[in-house]
């Protein structure tokens, strides 16, 4: 069965949408996942050099691009049942696995039950791990979710903080980009609910890190400052078939110099 090359949607369970862009017409299926405040045509920056390898396919995750999710949360499942629901339409049992900050996250999070039919890993600066890796209860999100409805407020609060010096230039401008509009901010917390259950500490997913035998790409960036490089080479050191890269640049690790990286690391194997 040849694979689409045009886009589609998955639908889940409780009437969910989720829509998938397709990049590529290769052999090999590459399933792609976003980080946060992207969506899936993001990956359209990879098709050049790697839609002659893969079929490159990129769901717009939960709460992002056009998703349709009414819950408050998603869970490792549903993100697992997203994977194989693509596969299936793809007519694939073997896939690739990719995905960048928070979709590489989700990937880390979930490997264990997806790594028997994974040829293998390309990580992006992985969030969560080494930091926001724990995060609040969740009555106590649902409080400080209330607490932020008043934008002014929090406006004010940024401001002063960031005149005596307790909020530096690049967290007062994280809240003008994701608090303080409604929209980004309702977002921010309904990922953040989720996060509960994507903790890459718990100790299962650490073990199941020390003997991966999956090909493992991760690549990271010079000027990074969302994640800690550090301990995201610490927590994969002991991965047996592991390639490191670090490239120019922040995090906004989907673009061309990344598809030439992961393309060569193809090549290589």
């Amino acid at each position: 069965m040849l694979m689409t090359s045009s886009p589609f949607t998955i639908h889940l369970e409780d009437q969910k949408q989720i829509p998938v862009h397709v990049y590529g017409s290769g052999e090999q299926l590459l399933i792609a996942f976003h980080g946060y405040d992207y969506d899936g045509q993001v990956f359209k920056a990879w098709a050049e050099d790697l839609g002659g390898i893969y079929t490159i396919c990129a769901p717009d995750l939960p709460f992002h691009g056009g998703a349709r999710w009414d819950e408050s949360k998603f869970s490792p499942k549903q993100m697992v049942d997203l994977i194989r629901a693509i596969a299936k339409h793809q007519g694939e049992e073997r896939f690739s696995l990719s995905g960048h900050s928070m979709g590489a996250r989700i990937l880390v999070c979930t490997a264990t039950e997806l790594a028997q039919d994974v040829d293998r890993f390309v990580f992006l600066a992985p969030a969560g791990i080494g930091s926001f890796d724990r995060v609040l209860p969740l009555w106590a999100q649902r409080v400080l979710e209330f607490a932020l409805a008043w934008p002014k407020w929090l406006e004010l609060g940024v401001n002063i903080g960031y005149r005596l010096g307790w909020v530096n230039n690049f967290r007062k401008r994280y809240a003008e980009v994701q608090l303080y509009p409604a929209d980004k901010r309702n977002r921010l917390f309904r990922v953040y609910n989720s996060l509960v259950h994507l903790r890459t500490s718990r100790p299962d997913r650490i073990q199941y890190w020390k003997q991966n035998e999956v090909d493992t790409l991760v690549v990271l960036a010079e000027a990074d400052r969302f994640v800690p490089n550090p301990k995201i080479r610490a927590y994969f050191a002991r991965v047996p078939r592991i390639d490191w890269r670090e490239v120019s640049g922040n995090h906004d690790l989907v673009n061309t110099l990344t598809a030439a990286v992961v393309r060569d690391a193809v090549q290589k194997r």
